[in-house]
């Protein structure tokens, strides 16, 4: 009986001690790859865009049945940054981690902006829903594989979901 009462006990702190992980590691990857990448947007920042992705990452455009990987892809897409006033949100509807804390997966939907020629300020231009592989690379997590299409949500649906991330202008 006290063994029995014991095991109940350990499996409820591991469950306990696994949410604050996770929460832990949701902050970090916050930080690392979501605050980074709105911030590269934001700044038309091409470098910054690609230190928060692996060298080896893995695009896979759903809608076009493409892949896209490596340097080329980086390039590219930091040269599409670089030259456009654009700006994203993101929304996290889940996340996986295992259990060594060193690789992630997350999906959710972000919001793209962009200031066209006879805008004063970014005007929202749709929605997308995203997943993302996420490895740590000497501490810090990246984006090592990366797949979006389009989705059809409201500005009400993003907007009330309980994870969301985006820059606030002062």
């Amino acid at each position: 009986m006290k063994q029995s009462i014991l095991t109940a006990v350990l499996c409820c702190l591991s469950l306990f001690s696994f949410g604050q992980a996770t929460d832990e590691i949701l902050e970090e990857i916050k930080k690392d790859v979501w605050l980074p990448f709105m911030e590269a947007y934001d700044k038309s920042d091409p470098e910054k865009l690609k230190s928060i992705h692996t060298k080896d990452i893995i695009r896979v455009i759903m809608e076009q049945g493409e892949i896209k990987t490596g340097e080329s892809y980086l390039e590219n897409f930091a040269d599409f940054v670089a030259t456009n006033r654009v700006g994203i949100a993101f929304v996290i509807l889940s996340t996986s981690v295992d259990q060594n804390g060193e690789l992630a997966y997350q999906n959710g939907y972000y919001r793209f902006s962009s200031k066209g020629n006879n805008d004063d300020d970014l005007v929202i231009r749709g929605y997308g829903e995203f997943n993302v592989g996420l490895r740590k690379e000497n501490g810090s997590w990246k984006i090592w594989l990366d797949s979006d299409k389009h989705a059809s949500i409201s500005h009400e649906e993003f907007n009330s979901q309980k994870i969301r991330y985006e820059l606030i202008e002062n």
